[in-house]
């Protein structure tokens, strides 16, 4: 992911109303050292590239995050979203046996069954974690387990 990118990216967020980033919050992204911000972009059938997913990880040693990721809904259910996700989970070492941790709203049960088909494992919630009420779910995935 390029700051040039960004209008694209904040489309996608836009479309799918999952969360409130703004451009700066981006653009720190981007520029932090710890940080993996990716996007898949596909040629278009005029030869233009047109970004329909993206993510961020912060990639902290053996415990890791997935900030955020996302894919327009018209390309939905094509495997970008794994990709995305191997790309960050791709960073992690199995022989340390890292670990990628995320949050995700109750309600999205689309979302819990992508991950959880992925590998990852519900440990816990945080009750009214967002500014709506709603509840997060906790799920994490030890690398080695995605190996064996």
């Amino acid at each position: 992911m390029k700051e040039t990118d960004l209008p694209r990216v904040l489309e996608i967020q836009q479309e799918l109303a999952f969360q409130d980033w703004n451009t700066a919050q981006f653009a720190a992204e981007i520029r932090a050292n710890y940080a993996l911000c990716v996007v898949y972009e596909p040629l278009a059938e005029q030869g233009t590239p047109q970004i329909t997913g993206y993510a961020i990880f912060h990639l902290l040693g053996p415990d890791s995050e997935l900030l955020s990721i996302a894919v327009r809904r018209n390309s939905q259910h094509k495997g970008i979203g794994k990709m995305l996700l191997d790309a960050g989970l791709s960073r992690l070492n199995p022989e340390s046996k890292d670990r990628c941790f995320l949050e995700v709203r109750e309600g999205n049960t689309s979302a819990r069954k992508f991950y959880e088909k992925n590998g990852f494992k519900l440990y816990g919630d945080r009750k009214n974690y967002y500014s709506d009420g709603e509840n997060a779910c906790l799920y994490s995935i030890e690398l080695e387990s995605q190996i064996n």
